[in-house]
């Protein structure tokens, strides 16, 4: 039933009807209950806010039911820039500042990334990434795993490691760290603590495993998932030493990107 519907707002925006299937078709929407409406354009919203912005013109009721929070929270924003530089017009200021009010993981993420390494505005940037990390935001999750090992202490390490094990179990840690460099590349950095951040503990110095200064002195970084995205596990167990100074490596490796 929800399928028809999307499918149905999705033709409403491209096709012209004539007046009495137009009829039809609004009698059909305008007897559904609200929250059966919100959730077709939660899944609109979800994939497209150009499909969801169609939708909101096919019907009045679809119009009406847009503005709900839910709808806010899970609405892609992909196609706005993450960090404009130029000066957004009113309304989409005030699109994207619902977005985040409403707990859209992605407007959640760019503001932790913002406040952290760029305004300096360190513990409620860190906030914000934890509370996108907590709805599975991949990115926020890689970077949250990196502040806490960079924190260091075991509950932070532990934490942090986990939330990196997950991020690359999910076989999106390629993709993470090439969004997340493109997005630290696109600000200005004022964080001088994670600028000057250095992680060498006495593990990396005794672990006996370690081979050639480990993936970052075998291959480079960013390189080595590139060339073999889809095979890291295999990569990993070939450079063969221990989890934690793989992610060690990992992190030192990252924080050169603020050099």
């Amino acid at each position: 039933m929800v399928s028809l519907i999307v499918n149905m707002s999705n033709l409403s925006s491209t096709m012209k009807f004539k007046k009495t299937k137009r009829n039809s078709h609004g009698s059909i929407i305008e007897s559904l209950p609200s929250d059966l409406l919100i959730e077709v354009l939660t899944r609109v919203a979800s994939s497209s806010y150009t499909d969801l912005f169609n939708a909101k013109l096919s019907c009045r009721n679809f119009l009406e039911a847009s503005d709900d929070k839910f709808i806010m929270k899970n609405i892609s924003i992909e196609k706005f820039p993450a960090i404009p530089w130029w000066q957004v017009k009113d309304e989409v200021s005030s699109f994207l500042k619902a977005c985040k009010e409403s707990g859209n993981p992605e407007a959640l993420y760019r503001q932790g990334m913002m406040e952290f390494f760029s305004w300096k505005k360190v513990e409620s940037g860190e906030e914000y990434l934890k509370r996108a990390m907590e709805m599975e935001h991949m990115e926020a999750s890689y970077v949250y795993g990196i502040i806490l090992l960079c924190k260091g202490g075991e509950s932070n390490e532990e934490q942090g490691m986990k939330l990196l094990n997950a991020v690359k179990k999910s076989r999106k840690l390629g993709e993470c760290r090439k969004k997340t460099k493109a997005f630290i590349l696109s600000m200005w950095i004022r964080n001088p603590i994670v600028k000057c951040q250095e992680l060498m503990n006495y593990h990396a110095k005794t672990c006996g495993r370690r081979n050639n200064g480990g993936i970052g002195g075998k291959r480079g970084w960013w390189q080595w998932i590139d060339d073999r995205e889809d095979d890291e596990d295999k990569d990993v167990e070939e450079v063969n030493y221990c989890e934690g100074c793989m992610w060690e490596d990992e992190v030192s490796l990252f924080c050169k990107l603020f050099r």
